[in-house]
């Protein structure tokens, strides 16, 4: 499998650790699937606007970032028309977030970091498992 067929994932958290984290734990699961980092959410915007770039099948956005909000993010992803599933990671258990979440309709999942290896495999083996059909 060539590099450019790999299934591309975003990790979109201002801790670096996150990424660091979360990547790793994904490519141990799923050594075939690329995985890019971003510490805020305007420099993934800018990835995702550029039309030369793979666009990724799925992106994990935490909430709570300095430079730019995930809300703000979802609202300028919105803009971009694209049809990308994103899953909140995110330490924000506040009620308002969580319902927002469950009523925009490229989010798939609201996870509660830090990630129970459990939970993240769960929802990997679902998430690859729709990517198949």
């Amino acid at each position: 499998m060539k590099n450019s067929d790999k299934t591309l994932i975003f990790f979109i958290d201002d801790e670096p650790m996150s990424n660091i984290m979360n990547s790793t734990l994904i490519q141990r699961l799923h050594p075939d699937v690329e995985v890019k980092t971003f510490t805020n959410g305007k420099d993934a915007l800018d990835d995702l606007k550029n039309l030369s770039l793979k666009k990724p099948e799925l992106i994990f956005l935490d909430l709570n970032m300095p430079e730019m909000s995930g809300w703000t993010f979802m609202e300028e992803f919105k803009k971009t028309g694209l049809d990308i599933e994103v899953v909140i990671l995110t330490s924000s258990t506040d009620l308002t977030d969580i319902e927002k979440a469950e009523n925009e309709k490229q989010i798939k999942e609201y996870m509660i970091k830090p990630l129970n290896i459990n939970t993240f495999k769960d929802f990997i083996k679902r998430f690859f498992k729709i990517m198949e059909i």
